[in-house]
């Protein structure tokens, strides 16, 4: 049995059924695009239609399927190997942890695409200088790769987290005012630009 199609046609949780169902060793590879416009591919192996890894560049485990989970376009292809063995990284994941990891990642995506701006917008530091800041040592992963005029996707794709644990991060900054998101920064700047060339 092998499988190709698209997410259009299928969601993950009926590929991974059928995957389970016929006890299928093999490979899923996920060629996706996340709802914030950015490429992703994601290759879960199956051991006798049991998730035995899952990867996502450098995400592993839970946290690649997380970025998999909240992503509805895209391609996939599996391909049955029985050969395939376990290896050294592999992290084996349950598929009740599976699908409950799927809804988790899709709300919590929907949640914070509604608490945070568009795509396209800037964000800046907004550090208090009289103020003594604690910030987690995730909060600090993303503020070390942060400059002003970074936009969401930028944060994203320069963070070592997931899509969706990214933005969560940014929305904390942003609600505890470390990040600033301000668009009438970048229209300030291009009619600045336009009134010195005019």
């Amino acid at each position: 049995m092998e499988l190709r199609g698209t997410l259009k046609d299928f969601s993950l949780e009926a590929i991974l059924g059928l995957i389970r169902n016929g006890h299928k060793t093999g490979t899923l590879r996920l060629v996706v695009t996340t709802p914030v416009a950015m490429q992703r591919r994601v290759d879960l192996s199956f051991l006798g239609g049991e998730i035995a890894s899952v990867q996502c560049g450098s995400l592993r485990g839970v946290d690649a399927l997380r970025e998999a989970a909240i992503c509805g376009e895209g391609s996939f292809e599996f391909t049955i190997d029985s050969t395939l063995s376990p290896q050294d990284e592999t992290v084996p994941i349950a598929m009740d942890v599976a699908l409950a990891t799927i809804d988790e990642a899709r709300n919590a995506m929907k949640s914070l695409g509604a608490a945070l701006p568009s795509t396209g917008v800037a964000f800046s530091h907004d550090v208090p200088a009289d103020n003594t800041v604690h910030i987690s040592v995730e909060e600090f992963r993303l503020l070390a790769v942060m400059h002003d005029g970074m936009t969401l996707n930028d944060l994203i794709a320069t963070n070592a987290a997931s899509t969706v644990d990214s933005m969560r991060i940014v929305r904390q900054l942003v609600e505890r005012g470390l990040l600033v998101a301000s668009p009438e920064k970048t229209n300030q700047a291009i009619a600045g630009l336009g009134e010195r060339t005019g």
